[in-house]
């Protein structure tokens, strides 16, 4: 069953938050911005906790993550992230401003990056691309 992004977030709870960075684009990341991802991994494994969710824990701060790194990485500007749960499924999305649209590439054997939305399309239920950002599903309980 192929996975969509909802238009609205509806009632569902969950967070929006804005993470600000130092670095611009195409540089290396300095070492504030390499600090967000493990702070989001934190975040979202609290959530799983107060939601119920410890069993997706681990998938979520990885895909998490990936998410963000890429964003910092790659985006332009401020970096978003919302994720909210509805009665069947837990989104994600990571939004930054740029010129470039997402896609996967492949990565070479002895590349040291590449793979991130590899394993986002590997872990998640569903992932897609938004305007302005990369979202991803993974399912809730048995659906």
């Amino acid at each position: 069953m192929a996975v969509t992004r909802p238009e609205e977030t509806g009632s569902g709870s969950g967070f929006d938050v804005t993470l600000g960075r130092d670095g611009k684009q195409g540089e290396p990341l300095t070492d504030g911005d390499r600090l967000w991802p493990a702070l989001m991994r934190r975040v979202v494994r609290a959530h799983m906790g107060l939601w119920g969710l410890g069993t997706l824990a681990d998938t979520v701060e990885l895909l998490m993550s990936e998410l963000v790194t890429n964003a910092l990485e790659h985006g332009h500007g401020a970096v978003g992230v919302r994720v909210w749960r509805t009665e069947t499924r837990l989104w994600a999305e990571v939004r930054s401003a740029g010129p470039q649209t997402v896609v996967p590439r492949e990565a070479g054997p002895y590349d040291e990056s590449g793979r991130g939305l590899l394993l986002v399309s590997a872990l998640a239920d569903g992932w897609g691309v938004s305007g302005d950002g990369v979202w991803c599903a993974l399912a809730i309980g048995g659906t």
